[in-house]
């Protein structure tokens, strides 16, 4: 249940902010998505390599992560790469809109000869 709170949480977020800057709001959900899981991913990869590398091959067995609270951890990695990812599109979104609106203004009056 909680993970389909969270994926309304990322649709809803990616969402507003791709209607504020004009963007394809389904694409900018994608990448939320993908940040979130991709994130999950690598803290779960990264996990595992520190814990092979720390205790070694014989150490690591299958009940090694069925703690809830390295599901916590990855939870939380996942939220803030998908924040991060956010972060990013907002600034680029912002960028580009003030880029745009200096474009508008200085092309008030000017006229193109072919």
């Amino acid at each position: 249940m909680i993970g389909i709170l969270l994926i309304y949480w990322i649709w809803k977020g990616y969402t507003n902010l791709a209607l504020e800057y004009d963007k394809n709001k389904w694409g900018y959900f994608a990448i939320g998505i993908v940040a979130y899981y991709g994130g999950t991913l690598v803290a779960g990869f990264a996990t595992g390599l520190l814990a092979v590398l720390i205790g070694g091959v014989d150490s690591v067995d299958d009940n090694s992560f069925t703690n809830p609270g390295w599901n916590i951890l990855f939870v939380l990695c996942g939220a803030l790469a998908c924040y991060g990812v956010y972060k990013l599109l907002e600034s680029k979104g912002e960028k580009e809109k003030a880029l745009q609106k200096i474009e508008g203004i200085e092309s008030i009056g000017v006229t193109e000869e072919n």
